[in-house]
């Protein structure tokens, strides 16, 4: 009878301890999905900032101190352009993806030559290059 009840205690003590790696394992896996998801997320929204930039570079623009937009609404693009000074130009450019809520932009100096964008090599920024927060705000 003693033999049993160790018995039957043992297999319930690797039970439990069963049952919390399992719980265990799942707090691990429930937290990598999150990331994965956050990951598919920001590439989703960063194809769609890459697209809008490339489809940015395409138009016809015009030399102006003030933020100037074009928007693709069918893809949800959206460029602009600021002309800062010496035909030195920003481009911003973003696309707006599924669920999103801000969209991450892109940005890149340049130069306009008879209304063309030309990118500036090694333009690439990772943040809006001014200072004065109201200068990097986009127009709507």
């Amino acid at each position: 009878m003693e033999r049993g009840n160790a018995t039957l205690g043992f297999v319930l003590l690797l039970f439990a301890l069963g049952i919390l790696m399992l719980s265990g394992l799942q707090q691990q896996l429930n937290h990598q999905r999150f990331l994965v998801a956050s990951e598919i997320g920001f590439l989703k929204q960063y194809a769609a900032a890459v697209s809008a930039q490339a489809w940015g570079s395409q138009l016809s623009w015009t030399s102006a101190q003030t933020w100037q937009c074009q928007k693709q609404p069918e893809q949800g693009w959206n460029a602009c352009i600021l002309t800062v000074e010496n035909n030195e130009v920003v481009m911003a450019a973003h696309g707006k993806t599924q669920g999103q809520q801000t969209p991450l932009t892109l940005w890149q100096w340049g130069t306009l030559d008879h209304s063309r964008w030309i990118s500036t090599p090694h333009g690439w920024l990772d943040t809006c290059p001014f200072t004065e927060v109201f200068r990097c705000l986009l127009p709507q």
